[in-house]
């Protein structure tokens, strides 16, 4: 069943989207309302389930990992069967997250590993477990992506957006900030009031190791994760294949994808396809229309394959070992 929303709404979950973080005050500034008014939409908005989290994207590649995306299709998977699969990869500490989706791909799965061997042993494992059920699949080694804020909200024409990925390097972290990381990938817009009283520090300190963070790369953003049921919207991917690649080609088209309102995430990968792109659309019509504008555009894109988002879990990236 879908909610409907006021423009006032809009604007809060726009700035949310932006910076969950950002105060009441803060918000209210910019939407021109009170912040006891933003308080208690927000505080709705939860209690409707329109919001269902708050998270942190974070580069798992300045903590030391590399990240492996494995795609998968299923074949004689009963629900039980897939409901085994979704539980065991979800109790993972090394895969960072999980989608069930239809069309090209029944899973995909995203890992997290210090070394070649360890990424072996993670798949081996799975496959050990669940190769009856795996009629094919597929490997990428993740480089690097932009996650971008929801222009669609309120068809706002300027790009925000946050890198994750690059070169792969262990950036100095001690147990305060694994501890800070893990209550913010709980709640991301937890005060620092309360991460500081848990953890028995003092808020100045909570405050800059936040900003250190920050700083590092480590953490690229505070989001907010929505209920698309409830908003009627669709979660869609797509695999783009090149023909005839040049970097000057491949730079216009990244450029056109950025600025698509409907653009959730851009990824560059090393595997079977060039470039894997997620919408949030209203409906698979206006997705196909996105996909047939773009390949009518760009001659690079030879040709492209769709799934649709099911089920997430995982969107923070944090690995479950620090």
């Amino acid at each position: 069943m879908s909610i409907k929303l006021d423009l006032k709404d809009w604007k809060i979950l726009n700035q949310l989207d932006l910076n969950c973080r950002q105060s009441d005050s803060e918000i209210g500034k910019k939407v021109r309302l009170s912040k006891q008014v933003v308080n208690y939409r927000i505080k709705r908005l939860l209690k409707k389930k329109i919001i269902t989290s708050f998270f942190p994207h974070i580069n798992v590649s300045k903590l030391g990992y590399a990240t492996h995306k494995i795609y998968v299709q299923l074949r004689s998977v009963s629900n039980e069967r897939e409901n085994d699969i979704w539980d065991y990869l979800i109790s993972q500490p090394s895969i960072l997250w999980v989608i069930s989706c239809s069309g090209k791909w029944d899973l995909i799965f995203g890992t997290g590993s210090k070394s070649i061997e360890e990424f072996d042993n993670i798949l081996t494992d799975f496959m050990n477990k669940f190769s009856d059920n795996v009629f094919n699949r597929q490997i990428t080694v993740f480089n690097k992506a932009t996650l971008h804020h929801r222009k669609w909200i309120l068809n706002d024409k300027k790009d925000v957006s946050w890198l994750i990925g690059g070169r792969v390097q262990q950036k100095p972290i001690d147990e305060l900030d694994k501890k800070i990381l893990s209550l913010l990938n709980k709640n991301a817009k937890m005060s620092i009031i309360d991460i500081a009283e848990t953890l028995k520090e003092s808020s100045s300190r909570i405050i800059y190791r936040i900003k250190q963070l920050q700083e590092k790369g480590i953490i690229g953003a505070f989001r907010t994760s929505i209920n698309r049921e409830k908003l009627e919207l669709n979660y869609c991917k797509s695999f783009i294949y090149y023909q005839g690649k040049t970097t000057e080609k491949e730079n216009q088209l990244l450029t056109y994808c950025y600025q698509l309102p409907n653009i959730l995430g851009v990824s560059q990968s090393i595997g079977p396809w060039d470039l894997e792109l997620e919408f949030e659309v209203k409906n698979y019509d206006e997705f196909h229309h996105i996909m047939k504008e773009m390949k009518n555009k760009f001659p690079l894109i030879r040709s492209f394959d769709t799934v649709y988002i099911e089920k997430e879990y995982g969107e923070s990236f944090l690995p479950r070992d620090i």
